[in-house]
């Protein structure tokens, strides 16, 4: 499902045309997750509150199944009316550009949305609406120390962001950062389209290894098993969703029933996996197939991070 960017309002995809491709995947049976591609989902506020949520929360009657996911600017959570509505539309799910904590940084890269504010509350706001916030995260501004690393740890479990995507700086062609970097001699190679690689093209102030080992430290830590189930029980203490929607078919149980051995028998995880497995039970039971489901992707985020930053 996708939207155009918010920056070209006027090409934007109509209240009808949206609810046109929903009724087609309906009935094409589809009952998962569909995600609303759009740089930022309220960039239009007017158009999304007056016009497309109120069709979605209409079309949504009678139905069940297709959480929708999207991206959204930090400043949602200043808007209890909108956040109500896109809950009641059906979104579970939001990616936030939170990139860091540090001040300077966000003066840098012009993330004025995300100056002078308490961002971990902010995050917690848009959770006990009922909405699991995914991060985005760049380490190797020229305002960064070597401090960032630590940081972004302390941000990211006190906030409770289970999906943390951390990268590192990049320069892509075209971009102003490009050309001042070109002129400082700065630049390394193209970059490879994918911030979360570990990968860079730029010569950061605090030194390229010191990134580089700063950057490995920070995700093997913040994906090791205690912190990111430490992560998961901070984010399902906050989190209140008007309803669960999840579907227990036959994939999820089986799904189930390998958690248990490969997390909860043979995992080294085991030990908070069964914290976080009897603590859901008894502390917030509606939630505990997103709990099970969480744990899963943990083991999986593992993987990948000692894949890319070994």
């Amino acid at each position: 499902m996708s939207r155009s960017p918010s920056s070209s309002p006027a090409a934007a995809k109509s209240a009808a045309q949206i609810v046109a491709e929903l009724d087609g995947l309906y009935a094409l049976g589809w009952r998962k997750n569909v995600f609303f591609v759009d740089d930022n989902f309220i960039g239009n506020k007017k158009e999304i509150k007056s016009e497309v949520l109120p069709a979605l929360i209409e079309w949504r009657k009678g139905k069940s199944g297709m959480a929708f996911n999207t991206e959204v600017s930090i400043n949602l959570a200043d808007d209890p009316e909108l956040l109500s509505l896109m809950t009641r539309a059906g979104f579970d799910t939001v990616f936030v550009g939170i990139e860091t904590p540090n001040e300077e940084s966000l003066v840098e890269c012009s993330k004025n949305q995300n100056k002078g504010r308490n961002l971990v509350e902010s995050v917690k706001l848009l959770q006990r609406a009922g909405l699991q916030v995914q991060g985005g995260f760049i380490v190797g501004f020229d305002n960064d120390t070597p401090s960032i690393f630590q940081q972004q740890i302390d941000f990211i479990q006190k906030s409770g962001i289970v999906t943390a995507m951390v990268g590192l700086l990049q320069a892509p062609g075209g971009t102003h950062l490009y050309a001042r970097l070109e002129r400082e001699g700065r630049l390394l190679k193209e970059i490879s389209g994918d911030n979360a690689d570990g990968s860079t093209n730029i010569i950061p102030k605090m030194g390229l290894e010191p990134l580089r080992d700063g950057y490995r430290r920070l995700m093997k830590h913040i994906y090791s098993p205690k912190p990111y189930y430490d992560r998961v029980v901070t984010f399902l203490r906050e989190y209140r969703p008007p309803q669960v929607r999840f579907q227990l078919d036959w994939q999820y149980l089986m799904a189930f029933w390998r958690s248990i051995y490969r997390l909860g028998i043979r995992g080294v995880e085991r030990a908070q996996y069964w914290r976080l497995f009897f603590w859901t039970l008894f502390r917030r039971p509606r939630l505990f197939p997103l709990a099970i489901t969480l744990a899963i992707y943990g083991f999986h985020f593992r993987q990948v991070t000692e894949l890319h930053v070994s």
